[in-house]
C-alpha cells in the first residue's frame, strides 16, 4: 500500500465539517458558535456540509446524504481539511460506497474520533491516507477548552512536527459538559497520575486503531487494517465499554489472532461510567486476554471519550518504551 500524507493546515485554510454518523441537530447553537469562533481564531474558515442537521432514524440523513457531504468535501478544491461534528453510530455504512480514487487524488486532513474510527481505518486501508483520530468539531465547542488538546492538534496538523513525544496531561475531566444545565460552568477536573504500564517492553510499528467497539465492526471486512507489525491504539466509552464488554471485546481480539500480529498496545483512559473496580479492573481483563504474549502495553493514555485528548495519526510509525513511559511519533503526519 502506498501511504499518502495530506498537506498541513495553514492560516487561511478552510475546514469542512460533516456528520457521517450522528446529526448536529443536538448540538446547542451557542456551542456551535463557540466552535466556529475557536477555529476562526486559529486562522481557519469553517464550512458545514449541507446535510449535517438532517435526521434519518438515528443518523444524520440517509447513507446517500452523508456520503454526499463526505465526497463533496474531498472533491471541493476550496476545502483543505475535513472534520466530523462528533461520533455516534454507523458511519461504517459509508465504507462500501466511498470512491477511494477521489481520496487518493485529493488527499486532505480527515479527523474525528469514536465512531469515526471506521472511516479512519477504512481510509487508511483503501486509500493509504494518513488521517487522524482526534478532536472533532464538538471538541472545539468547549467553553473551557484544554490547552493540552489544542497544543497536540497544532503540533501535528499545523506545525507538522517530527519525532513528537507524547506526555501525560496534568489534569483530566469526564463530566458531560454539553449535557449540563449550565454548559459554561467550569469542568470537574481530576489529577492525572500518569500512564499505567501493564506490560514492560519496547516496540515500534505503524499506528492503527481508535474506538474498540467500532474497530471490531470491521473484522472480516475489506476495511479492517492488517495488524502485522502494528501498534494498536484502542479505547471505548461508557456506553459501549463496560467491564463486561471490554472483556469480550479483548477476548475477540485474542481469538481472531490480533495479539499474534501486533507489536504493542496503547489503551486510552476509560470513562468513569465503565464500572471498573479493584476486583474487576481493566488491568485484569487486559492481562488475561493477552497472557502468553510479551508485547508492551500502556494504559490510561490521554485519548478516547475523556478530556483532554491527543491527536493520533493513523498510518505513521510510532515508538513506545515502557521503562521511560514514552510514546513517540517517529515521523511527520503531514506535508
Amino acid at each position: 500500500m502506498q501511504k499518502i500524507k495530506p498537506k498541513r493546515l495553514e492560516s487561511g485554510d478552510t475546514i469542512g465539517i460533516i456528520a457521517p454518523a450522528n446529526t448536529m441537530q443536538n448540538l446547542d447553537k451557542r456551542l456551535k458558535k463557540i466552535g466556529v469562533n475557536t477555529l476562526e481564531e486559529k486562522g481557519f474558515k469553517v464550512v458545514f456540509g449541507k446535510h449535517v442537521d438532517k435526521l434519518y432514524g438515528h443518523t444524520a440523513g440517509r447513507i446517500e446524504q452523508r456520503l454526499e457531504d463526505f465526497t463533496d468535501m474531498f472533491e471541493n478544491p476550496n476545502i483543505d481539511a475535513v472534520m466530523t461534528v462528533w461520533g455516534g453510530y454507523n458511519c461504517h455504512q459509508l465504507l462500501p460506497y466511498i470512491d477511494y480514487n477521489v481520496i487518493k487524488k485529493n488527499p486532505k486532513i480527515f479527523i474525528g474520533f469514536s465512531d469515526i474510527t471506521a472511516l479512519n481505518n477504512g481510509l487508511y486501508v483503501k486509500a493509504g491516507l494518513v488521517n487522524f483520530s482526534g478532536p472533532a468539531f464538538v471538541t472545539f465547542c468547549q467553553p473551557n477548552p484544554f490547552d493540552y488538546t489544542q497544543k497536540c492538534f497544532d503540533e501535528i496538523l499545523i506545525k507538522g512536527k517530527n519525532n513528537l513525544e507524547l506526555i501525560p496531561s496534568k489534569q483530566w475531566a469526564n463530566d458531560k459538559w454539553y449535557k449540563k444545565k449550565n454548559m459554561f460552568a467550569k469542568r470537574e477536573l481530576r489529577r492525572n497520575p500518569g500512564w499505567n504500564v501493564l506490560r514492560s517492553g519496547k516496540a515500534e510499528g505503524i499506528i492503527v486503531g481508535g474506538n474498540l467497539s467500532t474497530l471490531n465492526l470491521l473484522i472480516g471486512t475489506e476495511f479492517m487494517p492488517d495488524l502485522k507489525g502494528k501498534i494498536l491504539f484502542i479505547e471505548d466509552d461508557a456506553d459501549e465499554g463496560s467491564t463486561l464488554v471490554w472483556d469480550r471485546q479483548m477476548t475477540q481480539l485474542r481469538q481472531i489472532g490480533v495479539f499474534d500480529e501486533i507489536e504493542g498496545l496503547v489503551i486510552g483512559r476509560p470513562e468513569i461510567g465503565c464500572g471498573f473496580t479493584k476486583k474487576d479492573s481493566l488491568e485484569m481483563i487486559v492481562k488475561e486476554a493477552t497472557k502468553d504474549y510479551d508485547f508492551p502495553i500502556i494504559s490510561e493514555v490521554d485519548f478516547g471519550h475523556t478530556d483532554p485528548m491527543i491527536t493520533i495519526p493513523i498510518g505513521i510509525k510510532c515508538r513506545m518504551d515502557t521503562k521511560k513511559k514514552e510514546i513517540e511519533y517517529l515521523e511527520s503526519a503531514v506535508l
